[in-house]
């Protein structure tokens, strides 16, 4: 199974890099499915126990209406140019959140109090969110704190505050000074409290009495629900800090475009006072509407107190004038014509008289540039024309006609002007005395069904789509700039031929494990026994087999038997296959010494569960003989040579002529010598090795080497004089992306 290079071995390598296609990008994820679950699943959690952790936020809705007409004087209607007032409902809802209605209902309820129960950190608003009373926190809470405090359970001097519990403050006051100051509330007893701050404490009492100092403080609690020792935050801030908040969390929307129906709606974490808050909003709203229509009915009666007794009396006089007149002339009556004249001049004259009283009352209102002023003043100024031209047709009757006319006009005019105004004050004191504005209230304040906030499905459900997101962004960002090696493609296009891709096996991986103290510092990973003998039909030994197969022909052309096995860096698994590739030799009737190189950190006595001592480096040191050095492994056909005692010149004992007695010896006793070697890019050690073995080959880690590391072991064994045979791609992971460049022909016969 020979494998031969796709390029010339003196070639330059060319990707750094696999391409990436759709198909890899999506097999890459599916490799990593149980992470990206995983990781989901860990913000959906976190996602959880944040959301359940805020504070819940309830919402009471009301429904009122405005309608677009209130009480006035009749003639002003007809007059409403760009009136604001004659569409009220914009008005209406800036004045709903002005401050003269918020501060109204801060007062009414005291929202300038703030009280904030002590929870339990972290957790604390999970637990009561979930019910958690101070029963349960009692037998949830550990022994070894129970041991540690003896008596101190949670709710026995505890300070946190568990469901159920609450407290009620009627009154609180502070000194000015001290607004905005946080203020401690103490339970001492089932019906005793301590007001506390940052100097010590500030007021003790009973539940149920004003309690005062000479500083300022006053405190009223109403009620009180918590264990002995429950903390609470209380702070009193200004009163426009109080309106500020309410503001906030106060919306107005409108139900239909032009209906003048209105839906208030208030959020808050109070959920047993927000209800309550929302109907005093709208009953301070109502009743400042009642009261101003109320103060406008007034003063119209007022005006028109002050106008009837005018006309009357110009009523008076016109009507003893015409009498007068008519008991000089005897009874004069006027004709068809004349009386027709008489009730279009008196019509224009009640028309004029109308004007009148309204621009009177607009002047109080509005300046004279003003569109419903401008509109008075032209249709005075029509009517003025218009009388002007009866009154011409006036002057052409007969001079008694026109006396007659002239008298009549006057005393009907202001007899129809004094019926008007004294209906209109009638109306107007019965608006007065019912107290009716233009405002009602359809759908009281009432508390919608569980919370708006926080929204614990949606912020646990995008919290673990943003996880998946995120790991899957990961998992995408690693294969675009990973450089490590895994293809096959990538080393032969360094020159360097392929000669196995040995599989991850899952049994070595559990053989595989840390020992002694020393390897967990130096975090080597080494390993007890050889998978060719445990397991020999696991996928990596059949892939050792194959590369068997190869060796036996390449070394056919080698100055002698003797094989190299090293690698670019620490970690990539040459001791594995140095042990692994020398027992199935040995299984295959060949005698085989497995001589471990390493005399740093080698380990390949622990495949053999043994120690290290009387090895290489002592027998290079002399300290033993070649018979004592070699140990059986328990296989038939393999020996093998642990590493000894770590010198402290571990290349100058390489480079003694010692060690070329060694092999040469060995070489005539056995058919193969497999040297396991420390990694070329640590040590010089490998270069000194290869010298002296006719086969070398360097064992590349899947995933884990880069080719840049690839080429430069490669260069340095080359500029040691080492000719570099071949690769072994370690750790070839089966996965669904290896159909997609993860050498699928290599791990085809192992499916």
């Amino acid at each position: 199974m020979t494998v031969f290079p796709s390029h010339p071995a003196g070639e330059p390598s060319s990707q750094e890099t696999p391409d990436i296609s759709l198909g890899k990008l999506l097999a890459t994820l599916l490799d990593h499915k149980w992470a990206i679950l995983f990781t989901a699943l860990a913000f959906l959690v976190a996602g959880y126990l944040y959301a359940t952790s805020q504070p819940r936020i309830y919402q009471a809705d009301a429904l009122i209406q405005v309608e677009n007409r209130g009480p006035g004087l009749g003639v002003l209607d007809g007059l409403a140019v760009g009136n604001p007032m004659a569409n009220p409902a914009s008005a209406e809802m800036e004045i709903l959140q002005s401050r003269l209605v918020m501060g109204e209902t801060v007062d009414r309820l005291d929202l300038a109090v703030q009280i904030e129960p002590r929870r339990l950190p972290w957790l604390g608003n999970v637990l009561v969110h979930h019910g958690v009373t101070r029963e349960w926190a009692d037998r949830l809470m550990p022994d070894a704190i129970l041991a540690r405090w003896p008596g101190a359970a949670w709710g026995n001097g505890m300070p946190y505050v568990w469901a159920g519990e609450s407290l009620a403050v009627s009154r609180f006051e502070v000194p000015r000074e001290r607004l905005g100051d946080a203020y401690r509330l103490k339970v001492t007893g089932p019906a005793t409290v301590e007001l506390w701050d940052d100097s010590g404490r500030v007021l003790a009492g009973r539940v149920g009495e004003t309690l005062i100092d000479d500083a300022g403080h006053r405190l009223f609690v109403s009620r009180l629900v918590a264990h002995l020792g429950a903390e609470f935050q209380i702070t009193r801030v200004s009163r426009l800090q109080a309106i500020g908040a309410l503001q906030r969390r106060f919306t107005i929307v409108p139900r239909a475009a032009g209906s003048g129906v209105f839906q208030l709606t208030l959020n808050g974490p109070d959920r047993e006072r927000i209800d309550t808050i929302l109907d005093t909003i709208t009953g301070v709203f109502l009743s400042q509407n009642v009261q101003r229509q109320s103060e406008e009915a007034a003063k119209q009666i007022a005006f028109l107190d002050e106008q009837i007794p005018q006309v009357n009396a110009q009523l008076t006089a016109a009507e003893n004038r015409l009498n007068d007149y008519r008991a000089q002339r005897d009874s004069v009556d006027l004709n068809f014509e004349t009386q027709t004249l008489l009730g279009s001049l008196v019509d224009v004259e009640n028309r004029l008289a109308d004007l009148a009283l309204a621009e009177a009352d607009l002047a109080e209102r509005f300046r004279p540039t003003h569109p419903n002023y401008q509109a008075l003043l032209r249709q005075r100024a029509q009517l003025t024309e218009q009388k002007r031209q009866l009154e011409s047709q006036v002057g052409q009757l007969p001079e008694t006609q026109q006396e007659v006319l002239r008298l009549n006009r006057d005393a009907q005019v202001n007899q129809q002007i004094f019926v008007q105004l004294l209906n209109q004050r009638q109306e107007m004191r019965l608006i007065k005395a019912g107290t009716v504005g233009n405002v009602r209230i359809l759908d009281p304040a009432v508390l919608l069904r569980g919370t708006i906030a926080p929204q614990v499905p949606l912020v646990s459900v995008a919290s673990g789509l943003f996880g998946a997101l995120l790991a899957m962004v990961v998992v995408v960002l690693r294969l675009v700039l990973s450089r490590s090696v895994e293809s096959t493609d990538q080393l032969e296009d360094l020159g360097l031929p392929v000669y196995a891709a040995v599989p991850s096996s899952a049994r070595q991986s559990r053989m595989t494990r840390r020992v002694r103290r020393r390897h967990a510092r130096q975090g080597q990973n080494v390993f007890r026994g050889l998978l060719a003998a445990a397991d020999a039909e696991d996928m990596a030994i059949e892939s050792l087999r194959a590369l068997r197969t190869s060796l036996y022909f390449a070394m056919l052309e080698a100055r002698n038997n003797r094989l190299m096995i090293t690698g670019a860096s620490p970690e990539v698994g040459k001791s594995f296959v140095a042990a692994n590739l020398a027992a199935i030799c040995a299984q295959a009737g060949q005698r085989v010494l497995l001589v471990d190189a390493d005399l740093r950190r080698g380990h390949l006595h622990h495949a053999f569960r043994a120690d290290a001592d009387e090895g290489l480096s002592d027998l290079l040191a002399q300290r033993i003989d070649l018979a004592t050095a070699i140990r059986a492994s328990g296989i038939e056909g393999l020996d093998y040579v642990a590493r000894g005692r770590v010198p402290p010149n571990p290349s100058e004992l390489l480079m003694q002529h010692g060690f070329h007695d060694f092999l040469e010896r060995v070489s005539q006793d056995y058919e193969l010598v497999v040297l396991d070697t420390p990694p070329v890019l640590a040590v010089t050690d490998a270069a000194v090795v290869g010298k002296l073995a006719g086969t070398s080959l360097m064992v590349v880690r899947f995933g884990r080497n880069t080719l840049k590391e690839v080429r430069a072991a490669k260069r340095r064994l080359e500029h040691g004089g080492v000719h570099l045979k071949g690769t072994i791609l370690n750790g070839v992971e089966k996965s669904a992306g290896a159909r997609y460049g993860y050498d699928g022909s290599y791990l085809y016969a192992y499916r």
